[in-house]
């Protein structure tokens, strides 16, 4: 009788265990973790290199055909930044991914002003377009309040994007906007919550040449193109 008393037991304790060990897993599995954090597969990596050029060369021609679109051709310096870092571990902003690269490439060229013509060149982004054309013709050269001498001109217009191109637009009296404007300056790496462990700016930022050659009547598109080119996807929580 003993004996089969604590054979009895311990099928019992061994089903408990199993069950125990079962609830682990599931419960594992449902929230995602993994003792250890995926390897971050480092920026001058093969496959990344790779992936980077492939991703300049969509980029570049993005950027050609939004200036051939445009109709621009006097062209400020370029500049760029490749930057890689790891995802937000701040839980209130979780972005579900462990880390990820991209690249950013800036132009600015020199521009007649003429808002109509520009616009009616952009016809495969119709909504767009229309946004900005609407505020436009709402707005420009309308003066901005009683007493002001300065009317709304094309440096006041919205960006456009259009084709994976984002156009920001200044004029020979914009001050306050230009470092806000696409490839104004090339942000600090310390700043901010994504300290990056990749940071590689390039070209020049275009604003000390703006300032060089702008003169009264002169008028400006700044164009902006980015591509998170690798991305390593979040499969745990982070601590």
């Amino acid at each position: 009788m003993a004996v089969t008393m604590s054979s009895g037991r311990a099928r019992r304790r061994s089903a408990l265990a199993l069950a125990l060990a079962l609830a682990t897993a599931a419960l594992t599995a449902l929230l995602g973790c993994s003792p250890d954090p995926p390897a971050i597969t480092s920026p001058s990596a093969p496959q990344i290199v790779k992936l980077r050029a492939a991703a300049r060369d969509s980029l570049t021609d993005r950027l050609d055909r939004a200036a051939r679109t445009a109709g621009v051709r006097r062209e400020l310096p370029r500049s760029g930044l490749d930057r890689c870092r790891k995802g937000n571990d701040d839980a209130k902003n979780d972005e579900n991914f462990t880390a990820k690269c991209t690249l950013t490439l800036n132009r600015a060229y020199l521009w007649n002003g003429n808002v109509d013509a520009l616009l009616d060149r952009f016809d495969s982004c119709p909504a767009e377009v229309a946004d900005v054309r609407g505020y436009w013709k709402e707005f420009g050269g309308k003066l901005r309040s009683r007493g002001d001498s300065h009317p709304y001109d094309p440096g006041d217009l919205p960006e456009l994007a259009c084709d994976g191109v984002t156009m920001a637009f200044a004029s020979s009296r914009s001050e306050a906007r230009l470092d806000t404007m696409p490839g104004s300056q090339v942000w600090d790496p310390d700043g901010g919550m994504y300290n990056p462990y990749h940071w590689a700016p390039e070209g020049e930022p275009w604003p000390e040449a703006w300032k060089r050659t702008r003169g009264k009547g002169r008028f400006m598109i700044a164009m902006t193109v980015s591509e998170d080119y690798w991305k390593l996807e979040e499969t745990y929580f982070h601590r």
